[in-house]
């Protein structure tokens, strides 16, 4: 392994034993047994390590903890917006997949538009960034919906409760039995409802380190066909929101 490799295998230790900032840290010897290296080449390879910030010593256990350089870059990273974080993964996916993408965010009963992507092929059947639409009857609404407590849902909508369109959930109840159902799947799929003969799947992706919450979406022209959605179009939004989740350690 060359000395790159065997950095990021140490850097890697500290989830593997759930070592966080404060605690004492990886002792010298639990760092030599996990890369089974000789003392000499482990104890150079901490040295560099600890000399370019990459990690710093206890000065009571003498543990190796995550050093001051390495904590500013992830600073730096987990303190982008989210929508900033997601904007070049849907720019590719909305050109590789042909169809529109969209990241958006709830806003009281509204989701709003941050971000458009145009696929291959330009449609004038698109919502703008900006634009504001009824969380109920979309599914980037209902995903981000579903990340709340039923009981948070009905306090935000019930109040002057009016449908989206015929196609979306026509009560509270309604829309709150289909909330369980995305909660169980992890994505939201509507048909026919902010656009006839458009329809979307989203999904929801966090920074918890912020403290937010998006929904990114592809829309697509309506299936008559059972499931009513393409299924590599959900594959490649789940795997933009697993990448994301690990980058930021959900």
């Amino acid at each position: 392994m060359t000395t790159l490799e065997n950095a990021a295998a140490v850097l890697k230790l500290f989830n593997r034993y759930g070592v966080t900032q404060g605690q004492q840290g990886l002792t010298f010897t639990e760092i030599v047994e996990a890369l089974t290296l000789p003392k000499s080449t482990v104890s150079r390879l901490l040295s560099t390590m600890e000399t370019q910030g990459l990690l710093e010593r206890d000065l009571d256990s003498r543990g190796y903890r995550i050093g001051r350089t390495l904590i500013s870059v992830v600073s730096h990273y987990l303190a982008t917006p989210l929508v900033e974080s997601l904007s070049d993964a849907m720019a590719r996916l909305a050109s590789e997949a042909g169809c529109m993408g969209y990241i958006s965010v709830l806003d009281e009963r509204d989701v709003l538009v941050m971000r458009m992507y145009h696929g291959r092929q330009f449609t004038q059947l698109v919502t703008p960034p900006g634009s504001r639409i009824a969380a109920s009857g979309t599914s980037t609404g209902r995903v981000l919906l579903s990340q709340l407590p039923d009981e948070a849902v009905r306090a935000r909508l019930t109040d002057g409760w009016r449908s989206a369109s015929a196609n979306s959930p026509q009560t509270p109840d309604a829309l709150c039995a289909m909330l369980v159902e995305i909660r169980q799947q992890g994505w939201a799929l509507a048909r026919n409802e902010t656009l006839p003969g458009i329809s979307s799947l989203a999904v929801a992706v966090s920074n918890k380190h912020r403290g937010e919450t998006a929904a990114i979406c592809l829309s697509f022209p309506s299936q008559d066909n059972a499931p009513g959605y393409p299924q590599p179009l959900l594959d490649k939004l789940r795997a933009i929101a697993a990448e994301t989740a690990e980058k930021y350690g959900v």
